[in-house]
């Protein structure tokens, strides 16, 4: 996996530290507009970086290990 920088690196590494958090806790400890980062996780997610689950009404997010991608 290539190195990843800025916003991206700082969301990969709070899943996975803490995994299944859902947007709103992330936009809080990212300082981050809500909807930009639910944008931005669709992407990782559709690059392989990370994972997401439908818990309820929330959507929670996970790390995706190295030899998962």
């Amino acid at each position: 996996m290539k190195e990843l920088e800025g916003l991206t690196a700082k969301i990969i590494k709070l899943l996975e530290n803490d995994a299944g958090q859902p947007v709103k806790d992330l936009d809080k400890k990212l300082s981050a507009n809500r909807i930009f980062l639910a944008g931005h996780l669709k992407a990782l997610e559709n690059q392989g970086h990370v994972k997401s689950k439908r818990v309820r009404p929330a959507k929670v997010h996970f790390g995706v290990k190295e030899k998962e991608v």
